[in-house]
């Protein structure tokens, strides 16, 4: 199906809905999106469903980690590193504006 497809595009975002459902409170699991597929540093043209983990599952055993599907819907589900937190302002909010 190509990328411009809505049907695609709908089916893409109930399938993120469902791993998001599955998966999102896991405590290895920092983001679930949809996106493109990369091989190294190459990005292929191929769309997937994306689990960004912390480094700690990339290094824990695989025994020890949580698995996930394969496909959701025909559409490729992909893990990759994503170790994302908030960062916090240095800036002093300014006390004289209202």
């Amino acid at each position: 199906m190509s990328r411009t497809d809505s049907e695609f595009w709908r089916r893409a975002r109930r399938a993120r809905d469902k791993l998001a459902a599955q998966f999102l409170n896991h405590p290895e699991v920092t983001l679930i999106d949809i996106g493109y597929i990369y091989e190294g540093d190459r990005r292929t043209d191929q769309i997937a469903l994306r689990v960004h983990v912390r480094e700690r599952w990339t290094k824990a055993g695989l025994k020890e980690r949580v698995t996930f599907p394969e496909q959701i819907e025909d559409i490729p589900v992909v893990v990759m590193p994503g170790e994302y937190r908030l960062e916090k302002s240095n800036q002093t909010p300014d006390k004289g504006r209202s």
